[in-house]
């Protein structure tokens, strides 16, 4: 499930990841709040933060969040990536210079200096 990350610097919108994301979750909370983000702004800074139960996405959720992806892809000035050691940071590190937005990728312990990093 995504849940929406308030007490965010300006500009800069969050979620946390936990569970197994569906498609439901994608089109109920991380699209509208996207959506209505990029209404006030041309380019968003994103803190997305994987809880220590994110189980994945299911099948057809991964894929309407690729799509997802694809249509937002310059859409994001920054993103702050955290989470532990393991295969999502390891995506995360390799998506580094693959897309147009900044990225930083940090351990969870991290919340604040992400913040600071995106509100810069």
């Amino acid at each position: 499930m995504f849940t929406p990350i308030e007490d965010l610097p300006n500009d800069v919108i969050g979620f946390l990841a936990t569970g197994r994301i569906t498609r439901e979750d994608r089109k109920t909370v991380l699209e509208p709040i996207i959506g209505k983000a990029l209404k006030q702004r041309d380019q968003l800074r994103l803190l997305y933060v994987v809880g220590s139960d994110f189980a994945g996405y299911e099948p057809s959720a991964l894929l309407d969040d690729s799509v997802f992806g694809t249509r937002h892809f310059s859409d994001f000035e920054r993103i702050a990536f955290l989470a532990e050691d393991g295969p999502y940071r390891r995506a995360a590190d390799a998506m580094d210079g693959l897309i147009p937005a900044s990225l930083k990728v940090m351990p969870v312990g991290s919340i604040e200096r992400a913040k600071a990093w995106l509100a810069a």
